[in-house]
């Protein structure tokens, strides 16, 4: 997809979608939270973005997948594809995300409706000197390029800025808290997950 020549797409496969960038946060976390089984996430994923059913449930999927990467292909070469680089955590990197883009671009996210599309491509292209421009860089830079102090600083940054790194607090303290994220997440998906069934029963 060419965003210069293309529209920002608002259907997938001739249904109606929501493309506020919220929705694929979501979709995100969800993927990537293993509590959740993988049939369950295969049943609530499409209600985070579509408005109405999905009778396919492969041409749903390849649709979400497109659309969560930007139009761009799944597999392949292409070593710049940042949906298969952790650049950032939608978690982790929270505020850090809120405040770039209010200092780069001016957008309040807490105010702005964005499209996927448009926050997916400010979010990945915010420059390199700014102060998560830089995180970024660093969590994906190819460290076999550089050589000396420069490929030294880079591994610290690595290092610092690493994603699903435990934080500085006791064992017991890092249990009480992923626990209490769990069962916040399992309320959550558990009341989606009982919306949707309760759709597919009525209809």
């Amino acid at each position: 997809m060419n965003l210069l020549l293309d529209d920002f797409p608002r259907c997938l496969n001739s249904i109606p979608i929501d493309t506020d960038y919220r929705r694929m946060v979501q979709f995100e976390l969800l993927l990537l939270d293993d509590t959740v089984p993988a049939a369950d996430k295969m049943l609530l994923a499409p209600g985070l973005i579509f408005l109405k059913p999905t009778p396919d449930l492969q041409k749903t999927w390849d649709g979400l997948l497109w659309y969560y990467c930007c139009g761009q292909e799944l597999e392949g070469n292409k070593q710049e594809n940042h949906c298969t680089k952790r650049m950032y955590d939608f978690e982790q990197d929270a505020q850090r995300i809120y405040t770039a883009f209010l200092q780069e671009y001016q957008i309040d996210l807490q105010k702005e409706p964005l499209h996927w599309f448009k926050f997916h491509t400010l979010l990945v292209n915010l420059p390199h000197d700014s102060p998560f421009g830089q995180i970024m860089y660093y969590r994906t830079v190819n460290l076999a390029l550089l050589k000396g102090e420069e490929r030294k600083h880079a591994m610290r940054m690595q290092s610092r800025f690493a994603l699903d790194r435990p934080k500085a607090t006791t064992q017991a303290q890092r249990d009480m808290e992923f626990l209490a994220r769990i069962e916040q997440r399992r309320k959550y998906l558990q009341a989606q997950l009982d919306r949707k069934r309760g759709e597919m029963n009525g209809s």
